[in-house]
């Protein structure tokens, strides 16, 4: 699928990543919280069955939750009070991908399974919270439309 926003086209393939979508979290980027986040949030948008603005806001205010509980824990701590339900968190995303309203869609799911997979202390959770605020922000913009797709309802404006 193509998706263009502000005269800019990007192409998503979930079995092929490109340079437009990868995030490394123990080094965030300029790139990663501005033109990664942008492509996320124009796909998770878009794409069939696009993820409501809500369960978008869920998702993230349970990182920021774990996040805050997260500062000023020894490390010790963090990996047992904190991180298994950062880890936890992947199993809801799976269950509201299958539940029968199927409340987030496939890029969805991929943005939050690269990232928690490589959530193992309080700095990769510290830049996965930024980047998926970056993503919300993005998400709430206007213009996103999708190219090149007639049998996709249309979301321009989702989420305001």
């Amino acid at each position: 699928m193509k998706f263009k926003f502000n005269n800019k086209t990007i192409e998503w393939n979930k079995s092929k990543l490109d340079n437009n979508f990868l995030f490394d979290l123990t080094k965030l980027e300029a790139s990663t919280l501005d033109d990664v986040a942008q492509n996320w949030a124009i796909v998770i948008a878009n794409a069939p069955r696009g993820v409501k603005s809500s369960q978008l806001r869920k998702f993230y205010d349970k990182i920021d939750e774990l996040y805050y509980k997260s500062l000023n824990m020894h490390r010790d701590d963090f990996q047992t009070k904190v991180l298994p339900f950062v880890k936890m968190v992947r199993s809801k995303v799976y269950n509201a991908k299958n539940k029968s309203q199927k409340v987030v869609n496939e890029p969805f799911v991929k943005f939050m399974e690269i990232a928690i997979n490589q959530i193992d202390n309080q700095e990769t959770l510290k830049n996965f919270k930024f980047l998926f605020e970056a993503v919300v922000g993005f998400y709430q913009t206007q213009g996103v439309k999708v190219e090149n797709n007639q049998n996709h309802r249309n979301n321009y404006g989702r989420g305001r």
